[in-house]
């Protein structure tokens, strides 16, 4: 298209330019789209480095055992270095069905799967409360407190078994629950 001056001169034409084409080329969308469902569907299923081979320890016993909104078991995931557990100081303990492992001492028991998957809980019991009758097996729920502990506290509590001493010194807090908040079913 060309204008023609009032004075007869001749414009040269206008150049209509293309809108620049906004966005991304479909490819990269495309790429950018598979890298997002790949992160997404790895969030949510469990990667087995063994090829299924291997064996998987039976954490449903204890899956109902948190601190602070954060689930304990298994251990390596929710405390520090050695199973470190004095993280959890204060935070509130809740158990929702979680079955006994072991029960070495009358004023306390463990929770867990497994010997080295376990969190130790001990029984504030008032003046004149009976002690609690719970037995390997049964399953426990509470709303207790976790408490961080000297090395000390390990061999006053257990001082017959040294493995669960030494478990119970290196995860350095247990959890504090008072007998009466304690409800057992079998």
């Amino acid at each position: 298209m060309t204008d023609v001056h009032p004075e007869g001169l001749v414009a040269a034409p206008v150049r209509v330019r293309a809108r620049p084409r906004l966005g991304a080329p479909l490819w990269l969308w495309a790429t950018i789209s598979a890298v997002c469902s790949l992160v997404a569907v790895a969030a949510f299923v469990r990667w087995d480095p063994l090829g299924g081979t291997g064996t998987v320890a039976d954490t449903s016993a204890a899956s109902g055992l948190s601190a602070g909104g954060t689930t304990l078991l298994p251990l390596e995931r929710a405390s520090g270095p050695g199973g470190d557990l004095s993280g959890f100081a204060g935070d509130t303990v809740t158990a929702e069905g979680v079955a006994v492992q072991s029960v070495p001492a009358g004023d306390g028991f463990w929770l867990g799967p497994e010997p080295d998957q376990r969190v130790w809980v001990r029984l504030a019991t008032q003046p004149g409360e009976s002690p609690l009758a719970v037995a390997a097996g049964d399953r426990v729920s509470f709303t207790g407190r976790m408490v961080a502990h000297s090395d000390a506290f390990a061999g006053q509590v257990l001082p017959g078994d040294p493995a669960a001493s030494a478990l119970l010194s290196r995860q350095r807090a247990h959890v504090e629950v008072a007998r009466s908040d304690v409800e057992i079913s079998s």
